[in-house]
């Protein structure tokens, strides 16, 4: 039954009750499954969510059917897994993990949606050691709550069904079900009819497509999706040909072990399409060209349309950006240069965009600022006053100014003109980071509208586009840089703000830069009781104070969070990743299994270790040392090995304004080449199967090393 139902829309389920989802929303499109939970700071579990399909017969149609954290998309990409984010308050750590599902897109075949969770926490832990667990449905065109349903009862299970959505007249309905499996994920998946791998609990797979699929027909394989945005360059062109992508593959086993392995840099699909053939002295042909671009006002014009354009004719581009702003999963109309009135002055704006789902009519207007264009507050004023008078629901300002998730839109407007109009910002780098997640994960459907998205990519990658990369610290940078080296800085000085506020925004500009080459959402590590104005002023403050400016970056598959640290009176940036050493063997075989992973990275890396017990490193050597005499990071004291850092450092760029060597683009490199030399190699180390441990034996610590390399 249903306990409560808040503020009319949002459901608070109790086991065994169900809902008819559209009572909690009149236009559902798609939702977001949010999978909840909580764990003591110094002690995360790590839990998942999981989705099965299921046919009129209750189990899956095909072994793609499930979908989960070694197949992240299903149903053609109807559902797909968007990837976790965690945060710190006070004595937990709090954990979220979402997919999302866009119901009107899910095949007929399909009867019931399973949504399940599933517990990685060894030492025979289950889901009752966690604070709270918890799912939640969130309507996506407006992340509105429909409904909430949080497990009480939990205890040893590692793995639970949380709820279904299913079909009934017609109709979604959801269904709270709490029915928890003390086997795992396996057991809970196998009840469904998927096959699992009978050896899960060995040794790993040797690559990463072994690790989604064990054994396929090859007479009729067909690389989906999730697999494809593993595979390497050739591969991948032939892996999806247009004429196939509606086929069935058929995988035989499929393997709940994790594939822990950071992503590869070098296999980056978005990279090859944004330098291009460099050796070709002929210019190819383009669909969206830059010649003949004049001045400011053909730029804009120009980036506006072809913008526009594409939001309109591919599906999954213009859901992406539409739906974040409130719109329905609808069909997209755009237009350009609409002439309204305000009074009796006249107004064009930039552009247009209308969203239809059925009865409901979704429209924006659009400003768009290309190059050094910046946005005035009184005419965004004058646009929300257009808005309201039409009756339209949002206005939306494109520009090269980067804000972050937790900023208000970067242009101070009156408060009481967006009570009925919403105003929301776009930077030309997060479309460009849109763009590049669609590419390299093979998210679109349709052959030719790939081909459209790849050509307007190719476009916001040319520097006549206006679509600029982040590479000015701003008018203030040498001044405050200069203060800093001669230690005259002072918390007063008029250019300590805005430095600060701009090498935040440079945050934000590397999670979209690194994770649109991977394609994967990297996020910033961000407090979340600490907003953008706060976390701003402690960078100030830690400028004056040591001289450097920080930043921690969390991405997929890695085994730690990436740190950067620019060092602005050393004249050093150095990144780095921090994550656990192995818990079995002695010290001595730890730094054997680190250096082994680094295999032939450069030797200046440095090494530091992290003792039981310690904040501080207790030994810190560069890795062609170690390599030689591993017992250099062995500090013979009786506290156990707990931490692993390896940094890279590199110089600081001093040239001012835009291009190679400056501060930026120095920051930039250091990032990929700490990544590709270091991140990517690392894995995360696993207890072996036979659980033994202080060997001093190498090969006790062997795969503790997981995924692909």
């Amino acid at each position: 039954m249903v306990l409560a139902m808040c503020a009319a829309t949002v459901a608070a389920m109790r086991k065994g009750g169900n809902v008819t989802l559209s009572a909690l929303a009149d236009e559902l499109g798609s939702v977001s499954v949010i999978l909840e939970w909580a764990t003591e700071k110094d002690h995360p579990l790590d839990a998942d969510v999981s989705v099965l399909l299921l046919g009129d017969d209750g189990k899956v149609r095909s072994n793609d059917d499930l979908v989960f954290y070694n197949q992240p998309a299903g149903a053609g990409g109807a559902v797909r897994l968007r990837g976790k984010t965690s945060s710190v308050e006070d004595r937990v750590t709090t954990f979220t993990d979402v997919v999302e599902i866009d119901m009107d897109d899910v095949p007929d075949s399909v009867d019931r949606i399973i949504l399940a969770a599933s517990l990685d926490g060894g030492d025979g832990l289950g889901f009752g050691c966690l604070e709270y667990l918890r799912v939640r449905l969130l309507r996506g065109s407006d992340a509105t709550e429909l409904l909430r349903f949080d497990v009480t009862d939990a205890s040893i299970e590692t793995a639970f069904v949380l709820g279904e959505v299913y079909r009934r007249i017609g109709q979604w309905k959801f269904r709270a079900i709490g029915q928890g499996y003390a086997m795992g994920l396996s057991a809970l998946v196998t009840d469904y009819g998927v096959e699992v791998d009978p050896e899960d609990g060995g040794s790993e797979p040797e690559s990463a497509v072994e690790a989604l699929v064990s054994v396929v027909d090859e007479a009729t394989e067909d690389v989906t999706v999730a697999a494809a945005a593993s595979l390497g360059p050739a591969q991948q062109r032939t892996a999806r040909p247009a004429q196939t992508r509606g086929k069935e593959r058929r995988a035989q086993t499929v393997t709940t072990r994790k594939r822990r392995s950071a992503k590869r840099l070098s296999a980056s699909k978005v990279r090859r399409v944004e330098l291009g053939d460099v050796t070709e002295s002929w210019q190819p042909a383009r669909l969206f060209p830059v010649a003949g671009i004049g001045g400011a006002g053909e730029q804009e014009r120009r980036a506006t349309s072809a913008l526009l354009a594409v939001l309109g004719s591919v599906r999954e581009f213009g859901r992406t950006i539409t739906t974040r702003f409130g719109a329905p999963a609808g069909q997209i109309e755009t237009f350009i240069e609409v002439p309204f009135s305000l009074g009796d002055e006249p107004y064009r704006p930039d552009g247009l965009i209308r969203v239809t789902r059925g009865q409901r009519v979704w429209t924006a207007l659009v400003e768009v600022k290309t190059g050094a264009g910046e946005l005035r507050a009184e005419q965004v004023e004058a646009y929300l006053d257009i808005a309201r008078e039409q009756r339209f629901d949002a206005v939306i300002t494109i520009s090269n100014l980067i804000t972050a998730a937790d900023e208000r839109h970067p242009v101070s407007v009156d408060g009481r003109k967006t009570k009925k109009v919403s105003v929301g910002h776009l930077s030309w780098a997060e479309i460009r980071f849109r763009c590049q997640m669609l590419i390299e994960n093979s998210a679109v459907a349709d052959g030719t509208q790939e081909y459209l998205l790849t050509e307007f990519l190719r476009y916001l990658a040319h520097p006549r586009s206006g679509a600029e990369r982040f590479d000015d610290m701003g008018p203030h940078w040498v001044q405050v840089r200069d203060s800093v080296a001669l230690g005259t800085l002072r918390p007063t000085d008029r250019g300590l703000f805005p430095v600060a506020e701009r090498f935040d925004q440079l945050a934000h500009y590397l999670c979209l830069h690194l994770g649109g080459l991977l394609g994967l959402e990297v996020l910033p590590q961000l407090n979340r009781r600490v907003d953008a104005a706060q976390r701003r002023q402690a960078l100030a403050e830690e400028l004056c104070r040591t001289g450097t400016l920080s930043a921690t970056l969390r991405v997929p598959g890695a085994v730690g969070p990436v740190s950067i640290i620019t060092d602005l009176r050393a004249g050093r940036v150095a990144c780095s990743v921090t994550f656990d050493a192995p818990r079995q063997g002695r010290p001595l075989t730890r730094v054997r299994w680190l250096a082994r992973q680094l295999g032939d990275a450069n030797g200046n890396l440095r090494i530091e270790t992290f003792e039981q017990g310690s904040r501080e490193a207790v030994r810190a050597e560069l890795l062609a040392l170690v390599r030689q005499k591993p017992d250099v990071l062995v500090s013979g004291s009786e506290n156990e090995l707990r931490a692993f850092r390896v940094s890279l450092s590199a110089p600081l760029g001093t040239k001012r304004g835009a291009g190679k060597g400056t501060f930026v683009t120095s920051v930039v490199d250091a990032l990929e080449k700490c990544y590709e030399e270091v991140v990517q190699n690392l894995r995360e180390w696993r207890e072996s199967a036979d659980g033994s441990s202080g060997s001093d034996d190498a090969a006790k610590v062997t795969g503790t090393a997981t995924g692909n390399g």
